[in-house]
């Protein structure tokens, strides 16, 4: 009994002092390291959000500017469209390039998306519907571009060029089938946030984007809805970027 007593005297006070305050940091000691050694990775994946906004828009602004006009305008027959588009194909190779590469920089936004809904849903329920829209998100509207690079390849090898004119409805296409995992991407967060409580203007704008998404999605059966298919789009890609703004904006714990 003598040997054993101060054995547990020893036990007891090392584990009074694994769970003591730290007095050089005014605070208890954290027993968790930082995902990374080091390395902020969710400030690194929310700024990828940013970077998915800005490079978005400027590929966008670009497209429209530099290379679409090569195209002509939709009235034009479509042997003088396809003509036109094929006479252009570097121009529309390189936009269909940097368009996929613009659009796939969503997915690294996805890690801290995961990280904060599952902070308010232990469940991760929210997280992983996010995380799988998220990544349909980034995948089916970049990828009209690989078809559209699939059409223009059909054209150089001796294909009626005409076959152009109707390839140009990919990207709209493929961008209304994008509003789907859109809606679940979004909805998903906006119950995060409000979960938390935080960011009611990011909810409203949220909620606000959610309706008009779905009815540009109609552009598949009537292309006069296209409008508020690229409004609804113009939309999401900047509340992307506020969101990503807000999460850095409040750090870790907010």
């Amino acid at each position: 009994m003598t040997t054993v007593s101060p054995v547990l005297a020893v036990l007891e006070d090392t584990a009074s002092r694994r769970h003591a305050p730290d007095r050089a940091s005014g605070g208890l000691r954290s027993t968790h390291a930082r995902p990374g050694g080091g390395l902020d990775v969710g400030r690194l994946s929310a700024r990828f959000g940013i970077a998915f906004t800005v490079c978005q828009l400027v590929v966008m602004i670009c497209m429209a500017v530099f290379v679409l006009p090569h195209g002509g305008s939709p009235e034009d027959p479509a042997l003088e469209r396809g003509t036109n588009v094929l006479d252009a194909e570097t121009a529309y190779r390189i936009g269909n390039y940097v368009f996929m590469i613009s659009g796939s920089l969503l997915l690294g936004f996805l890690g801290v998306t995961h990280m904060r809904l599952r902070r308010v849903d232990d469940t991760g329920m929210l997280a992983t519907v996010a995380v799988a829209a998220g990544t349909l998100l980034a995948l089916i509207w970049p990828f009209a571009g690989v078809l559209h690079d699939i059409a223009l390849e059909t054209a150089t090898t001796g294909s009626d060029v005409r076959i152009l004119a109707g390839w140009d409805a990919a990207a709209p296409f493929a961008l209304a089938f994008s509003v789907l995992p859109r809606v679940f991407f979004v909805g998903a967060i906006l119950l995060g946030l409000r979960a938390q409580g935080v960011a009611p203007w990011l909810r409203r704008t949220g909620v606000a984007l959610l309706p008009v998404s779905l009815v540009g999605s109609a552009t598949l059966v009537a292309s006069d809805v296209f409008p508020l298919l690229a409004l609804s789009t113009l939309g999401f890609e900047l509340w992307v970027g506020a969101l990503a703004w807000h999460w850095l904006r409040k750090g870790s714990d907010q």
